[in-house]
């Protein structure tokens, strides 16, 4: 998930409309799953335009070129229906330790910075997390979440119990291997596993400046740290590979939260 936010196939539509704002305050937002053909040129426009004002060295054609291989699109709109975040989805399939996996990744994704501090993309992305679960339930399900921002990262620590690359934790052999597999098929040779990182010939899209800041507060956290450690030149567009496997067990009190009444569960 390339996401400047803050924390930072076939299916059957669906939406979680929010209560009206408080007077004075932005309208809250809603979520909606839709499938990509789906969108309509103004939709498109509206999502280019918000992504754009949030990152540097992006193009239209890259942005087409994401959202055209992706599954879903979980979007984001406020009360009155103007477009104020997205998140790209795809299903990947691979091979580790002898069975079959499942991996959810999140490409381009992007919340308005007037709704920072909502959760409705989460609450978007875990519905469709769960669709996806219940398609196969017998078959391991993990997200795949790319970073190249410190409030990407913290999504995991969000959401989970274990994820790896963690702090002060080893990521297991047959997590690794996991990791390894859908990154390599997904990026090729863009993805070095030695050192967890995706490091593209040129920046596929980075944090503009001031978003790419770490404020002072933050670089107390202990995720931050490590995620800054592990991936140094997350500002040149670099993104850090990660994983986590969707599960009852591995959420949290949060993520249960979320996940709650998904048929998966």
């Amino acid at each position: 998930m390339r996401s400047a936010s803050a924390s930072d196939r076939a299916f059957a539509p669906g939406s979680s409309r929010a209560a009206g704002a408080s007077a004075g305050k932005q309208p809250r937002l809603s979520s909606t799953i839709v499938a990509p053909p789906a969108l309509s040129a103004r939709q498109r426009d509206a999502m280019f335009e918000i992504f754009a004002r949030h990152y540097d060295e992006v193009s239209r054609e890259r942005f087409e070129s994401d959202l055209a291989e992706k599954d879903a699109v979980v979007l984001l709109e406020d009360a009155e229906g103007v477009i104020s975040g997205f998140s790209t989805q795809q299903v990947l399939s691979a091979r580790a330790g002898g069975r079959r996996i499942r991996a959810l990744f999140s490409g381009d994704t992007v919340i308005d910075r007037s709704h920072w501090g909502e959760q409705e993309l989460c609450r978007g992305w875990s519905r469709y997390a769960g669709r996806v679960l219940a398609e196969e339930p017998d078959t391991p399900l993990y997200w795949f979440l790319i970073s190249k921002g410190f409030r990407t990262y913290l999504y995991l620590p969000l959401f989970f119990r274990t994820f790896y690359p963690c702090a002060g934790t080893a990521t297991p052999a047959f997590e690794q291997h996991v990791l390894d597999a859908i990154a390599s098929a997904k990026f090729a040779g863009d993805y070095d596993p030695a050192t967890g990182l995706i490091v593209f010939p040129r920046s596929q899209g980075q944090l503009t400046g001031e978003l790419a800041s770490v404020p002072l507060h933050r670089q107390r956290d202990e995720h931050v740290r490590f995620f800054l450690s592990r991936n140094p030149r997350y500002a040149e567009g670099e993104e850090l590979a990660c994983l986590a496997e969707i599960s009852p067990d591995n959420l949290n009190a949060f993520g249960r939260r979320l996940f709650e009444g998904q048929a998966a569960w």
